[in-house]
């Protein structure tokens, strides 16, 4: 019998509405891509690319938009399989990362590997050993793209607290702490893209005023924050 005093952190994932939640990919999401991950890791045709937390598919189905086909998506919840694309599903694997990094699949090297949306839902200790993992996924000209959302800023505060699996709050400067236990150090820092030139003009109007206001303004005011690591030279 289920404990009525106690809810796993499981259960708050499963209430996520995936209903009706397809990749359907439109022409905001790949100039977002195409700067967040193609400009932003220097990725190139024919390099292989795993995203860890691939939820509905959207960043797997960008990559199949460029034409790639050496791509991978990992995700711990089955539900998504239904809403995936016929072009990605056979790229993904249902694997929690535990699972996934105790696999034969880890043994492949990836150029770039994806965390979209995944990192604030480890504590910190935890997030440094899955960015530990990563690194061992890498060879020594591989990168790894992180989006999370930036809490340096205060536009990311609905961003944050809008989920209850949220676990970590993260800032450029806590993700090199996290990334230097990792092995791994940054390459840059930069916001995420706008989705479009209306929302791009309307923040940066709000974000100069509320500058005047702020002591030390933070260097980056989008609401998500997106961080290229590499491995440690040493």
């Amino acid at each position: 019998m289920t404990n009525p005093t106690s809810i796993s952190r499981n259960e708050f994932y499963q209430a996520y509405d995936r209903k009706g939640q397809g990749a359907y990919l439109k022409p905001k999401h790949v100039r977002q891509f195409r700067k967040d991950f193609v400009q932003a890791s220097g990725c190139r045709p024919g390099m292989s690319v795993l995203e860890l937390g691939c939820g509905n598919g959207l960043f797997l189905r960008f990559l199949a938009h460029l034409g790639a086909d050496n791509f991978m998506g990992v995700d711990g919840d089955p539900r998504i399989m239904d809403e995936l694309p016929a072009e990605i599903a056979s790229s993904v694997h249902i694997l929690d990362f535990v699972d996934f990094f105790s696999s034969d699949l880890a043994r492949e090297r990836f150029d770039r590997v994806v965390l979209f949306d995944v990192l604030e839902h480890f504590t910190p200790d935890d997030a440094a050993i899955l960015l530990r993992s990563v690194a061992g996924l890498l060879p020594d000209d591989g990168r790894v793209v992180i989006r999370v959302p930036n809490m340096a800023s205060p536009l990311a505060l609905g961003v944050q607290y809008n989920d209850v699996t949220h676990r970590t709050a993260f800032s450029a400067g806590s993700i090199r702490q996290v990334a230097s236990v990792a092995g791994l150090e940054p390459v840059a820092f930069q916001p995420q893209a706008y989705s479009s030139w209306y929302r791009e003009i309307r923040e940066r109007a709000l974000t100069s005023v509320v500058s005047w206001f702020l002591a030390t303004p933070p260097m980056i005011w989008s609401p998500n924050l997106i961080a290229v690591l590499k491995k440690n030279a040493g």
